[in-house]
């Protein structure tokens, strides 16, 4: 954090270094190319994001007011994005709109001094946390004995729990063998009882035979 507010502080610097006050001095570099009118260079900047090829990859697109340019298709938002780095980086989306676009950069450059600020107060929120942190380190803790105490009580619930799984597997080991062992004496007696009706179709059938033989019929 202290990295990225000196690197506000630097690109602060260097944007009033290279600001341009006068409406009538505007330059933007694109692809190389310098243009000096606002809706010019607004166009020519959106005329590089419908030529690009890649996604999600970035590229660099040209300087404004000292600082880099980069652009880039985030396939997730949809949008184009371009950045803008001297120190830090920053970003803002880009629209449909031309001279949109330019005054999208202008705000982000503008930007820096409040950007600087909410990173001061994060390191000052951070510092703070830091401090309460290392004082709460160093302090007793006052409830170590009723930890203990839980944890034991925990350790017994537990032991109780993996006695009553184990209770219940051995319960449905049992019920699944009862199970198995049911359709085996099943099948021994559909085998009997198909046995015993065959036997008798075949001692019913010797008598119609028998008497045929002695013309009984």
């Amino acid at each position: 954090m202290t990295e990225t507010i000196d690197s506000y502080k630097a690109d602060i610097a260097h944007y009033q270094e290279h600001k341009i006050t006068d409406p009538e001095q505007f330059s933007m570099e694109i692809s190389g190319k310098v243009f000096t009118e606002k809706k010019e260079a607004g166009a020519a900047l959106l005329a590089v994001c419908k030529d690009m090829k890649a996604v999600d990859a970035a590229m660099d697109i040209g300087n404004y007011q000292g600082f880099n340019m980069r652009i880039q298709f985030d396939s997730w938002s949809k949008e184009f994005i371009l950045s803008v780095k001297h120190e830090s980086v920053s970003k803002v989306h880009l629209g449909a709109d031309a001279l949109g676009n330019i005054t999208r950069i202008n705000n982000l450059l503008e930007s820096y001094p409040e950007k600087l600020a909410e990173a001061e107060q994060r390191l000052e929120t951070v510092q703070e946390q830091l401090t309460n942190a290392k004082e709460e380190v160093g302090k007793p803790f006052t409830k170590e004995e009723e930890l203990n105490q839980k944890l034991e009580r925990l350790s017994e619930l537990n032991a109780l729990l993996n006695m009553d799984e184990r209770e219940d597997t051995e319960a449905e080991q049992s019920e699944s063998k009862e199970k198995e062992e049911r359709p085996a004496r099943g099948s021994i007696h559909e085998k009997l009882q198909i046995y015993k009706e065959k036997s008798q179709r075949e001692s019913e059938n010797g008598r119609e035979d028998r008497k045929r033989d002695f013309g009984l019929e």
